[in-house]
C-alpha cells in the first residue's frame, strides 16, 4: 500500500496498471508511482578517505538498462575538504566497462580483508543481498584523478582494509550505544 492510498479512499488508484497510469501535461504527479527516488550522487573526489562506514551495497539497473554496482557510505574521516566528516557518499561502478568487476572485486577485498582471490561472484552477490552484510564494516579510500584512454577525467578508487581488531572495536561500540549486532 502507497503512502496516500488510505488518504480519501485512493486504494483503487494503487491497483491500476502502470501502462494505465500514463502522464499527462496536465498530471506530472502520475509519474511518481512508478518512479524511483533520488539516491547518490555525492561522489568520491581525489583525496583520503581514512574512515568510512558502509551502509549497503546493491546492484542496481540504470535508467539506460545497465548494471551498476553500488557502495553507500557515511564518511567518518576525511582529508577532502569538499567531503567533510558526516557527508554520505556513494561509489558507483558501471558494468558496462571491462575493468568494472575488477573494481568491484578489489573493494570487497578489502572490505572483507580477505587477498583478491577469496572474492568470487556469489560472494559478491551475496554482499549485495538482502540480508546487507557488509553494512557497518569500515574501509579507507585513496581517490586520485587520471585520464582515461579516451581521454577523459576519471577517479581512481584504491580501497584499503581496516584491521579486524579494528572492525571488532567498531561492532562493540555499536552495540554499546545500542544499534543491533551485524
Amino acid at each position: 500500500m502507497g503512502l496516500f492510498d488510505q488518504y480519501q479512499g485512493q486504494q483503487q488508484a494503487a491497483t491500476v496498471p502502470p501502462q494505465a497510469r500514463q502522464a499527462s501535461a496536465s498530471d506530472p504527479f502520475s509519474r511518481i508511482g512508478d518512479s524511483e527516488g533520488r539516491q547518490g550522487g555525492v561522489y568520491p573526489m581525489p583525496g583520503v578517505y581514512p574512515l568510512l562506514y558502509i551502509d549497503i551495497l546493491k546492484m542496481i539497473r540504470s535508467r539506460k538498462n545497465e548494471d551498476v554496482f553500488v557502495a553507500e557510505f557515511d564518511i567518518l574521516e576525511s582529508e577532502v575538504g569538499e567531503r567533510p566528516a558526516g557527508t554520505r557518499m556513494s561509489w558507483p561502478v558501471n558494468f558496462r566497462h571491462d575493468a568494472s568487476p575488477g573494481n568491484v572485486k578489489s573493494f570487497l577485498a578489502a572490505v572483507m580483508n580477505v587477498p583478491q582471490e577469496q572474492v568470487d561472484g556469489r560472494g559478491a552477490q551475496y554482499a549485495c543481498g538482502d540480508k546487507n552484510p557488509c553494512h557497518g564494516r569500515l574501509v579507507r579510500l585513496e581517490a586520485t584523478m587520471t585520464t582515461t584512454k579516451a581521454g577523459n577525467p576519471f577517479t581512481l578508487c584504491t580501497w584499503r582494509g581496516i584491521p579486524d581488531d579494528v572492525q571488532a572495536k567498531a561492532d562493540e561500540l555499536r552495540e554499546h550505544v545500542g544499534f543491533p549486532p551485524f
